[in-house]
C-alpha cells in the first residue's frame, strides 16, 4: 500500500502600497496653446478739411473692413471732432451694414456725445459701445456720426481728409440719401477678441488603484480665463491636481477666455498625475493570510505610519525618508497612514 501525501507551500506576493494623499506624475506633459493678434484701423489725415454735419446734411459715414479673425468684437471708435456756433443737441455714433458701397441699415448705438460739450478746435473723442458689438471678419461695415439738429450757422464738424488715404474704403453723406465719395475721415477704430475657446485632447489609459488627476503649469499672456472644462465638467479658471475629475481614458481639456488686449498667447502644459487617496489598507485588500513591511519611503511631508491600529506600533518618518527592514520582518494586519504620507513595500503570502 502506498501513502500519497500533498504537501503544498504557501506562496508570496509583492505588493507596493501607495496611500495617504500623495500624488505621482504619470508619463510626461502634453502640451498645445492659442496665440492671435490684430491691428487697429488709424486713418489719420495731414492735409484736412472740414465736413458739416447738422440738420440737412445729418449723416457723415466712414466705411472699413474688419480683420479677418474669429471672435472679433468692437471695442471703441475715436472721432476728431469740433463744434462751430452754438449747436445743441446730441451726436450720436453708430455701426451700420453695408450695401454696395453704401450704408444700409443701423447695426448698433456705439456711443454720443452733448454737442455742447464738443470744443471749437479739432479734438478727437472716443465712443464705446455700452455691451458687445460682435463683428463678422473680413466684413465691410460704416461707422455713422448722425447729428439732426443745427443749421448753416451752428454745426458739427468732422476732420476729413483731402485725399484718399485708403483706396479700399469708401466714404459717404447723408441729406436725403446716401452720396458714395471717397476721401477718408479722421478716424480710429479699434477692435478686440472675445469668447474664445480652445481644446486640447489626451490619453490617460491606466489601470491601478490611482485616481486621475491633472494640472496645467501653461503660460497666460493677456489672458482672461472665465472657465476651464474637463469632459464637460467645470474646474474653475484652474486646473489642479487637487480638482475632482471624470475618470476616464482620454480627456478633452477646453479653455473659456477673452483676451486682454490685441495681442494674446496661451500656452498649455498638462501634467498628468496619479493621486492615491487611500489613508489604510488591511489584509482583506490584499487578498493575503499574512502580510509584512519590508520598506517604507515617507513623502514631502513626511508622516506617521501606525500598524494595526496601535499608537504603541506608530512608525514616524521624516520628510522623504526612507526605513528599510532588512533584519527583522514586521507583520501586520492594517496600516494607516495616520499624518503624511508615503509608499510601503509588502510582501504578502496567500
Amino acid at each position: 500500500m502506498t501513502e500519497l501525501v500533498i504537501i503544498t507551500d504557501k506562496r508570496g506576493r509583492y505588493f507596493r502600497w501607495v496611500g495617504g494623499g500623495i500624488y505621482r506624475t504619470y508619463l510626461s506633459p502634453v502640451t498645445g496653446g492659442v496665440s492671435d493678434s490684430l491691428d487697429d484701423i488709424i486713418l489719420s489725415p495731414t492735409s484736412t478739411t472740414d465736413a458739416p454735419i447738422y440738420s440737412s446734411t445729418s449723416r457723415r459715414a466712414q466705411q472699413f473692413i474688419t480683420p479677418n479673425k474669429n471672435n472679433l468684437a468692437l471695442k471703441d471708435v475715436s472721432l476728431r471732432l469740433q463744434r462751430y456756433g452754438s449747436p445743441t443737441g446730441t451726436l450720436y455714433v453708430e455701426l451700420w451694414s453695408d450695401s454696395g458701397d453704401l450704408p444700409s441699415s443701423k447695426i448698433a448705438d456705439i456711443g454720443s456725445i452733448s454737442v455742447p460739450t464738443i470744443s471749437t478746435s479739432y479734438t478727437y473723442y472716443t465712443f464705446t459701445p455700452s455691451s458687445t458689438i460682435s463683428l463678422s471678419p473680413n466684413t465691410k461695415y460704416w461707422i455713422v456720426a448722425t447729428y439732426t439738429g443745427g443749421d448753416t450757422a451752428n454745426y458739427v464738424l468732422w476732420r476729413r481728409s483731402t485725399t484718399d488715404l485708403n483706396t479700399s474704403y469708401y466714404t459717404a453723406t447723408f441729406t436725403t440719401s446716401w452720396t458714395r465719395e471717397v476721401n477718408d475721415f479722421d478716424i480710429t477704430i479699434r477692435f478686440m477678441f472675445t469668447n474664445i475657446t480652445y481644446s486640447l485632447n489626451m490619453d490617460f489609459i491606466y489601470a491601478g488603484t490611482g485616481e486621475r488627476r491633472l494640472k496645467d503649469t501653461g503660460t497666460k499672456t493677456n489672458v482672461n480665463l472665465t472657465d476651464v472644462r474637463v469632459n464637460g465638467q467645470s474646474v474653475g479658471t484652474s486646473l489642479e491636481e487637487t480638482d475632482q475629475i471624470p475618470q476616464s481614458n482620454s480627456y478633452t481639456i477646453t479653455y473659456y477666455f477673452t483676451p486682454t488686449a490685441n495681442s494674446y498667447s496661451l500656452g498649455v502644459s498638462i501634467q498628468r498625475y496619479l493621486y492615491y487617496a487611500a489613508t489604510s489598507i488591511t489584509l482583506d485588500n490584499l487578498y493575503c493570510s499574512e502580510a509584512y513591511i519590508q520598506k517604507i519611503k515617507y513623502g514631502p511631508s513626511g508622516g506617521l505610519l501606525r500598524i494595526d491600529d496601535s499608537p504603541d506600533s506608530d512608525i514616524i518618518g521624516a520628510p522623504n525618508e526612507t526605513i528599510i527592514f532588512q533584519d527583522i520582518l514586521v507583520p501586520f494586519r492594517k496600516l494607516e497612514w495616520v499624518t503624511g504620507s508615503g509608499e510601503v513595500e509588502i510582501l504578502g503570502v496567500e
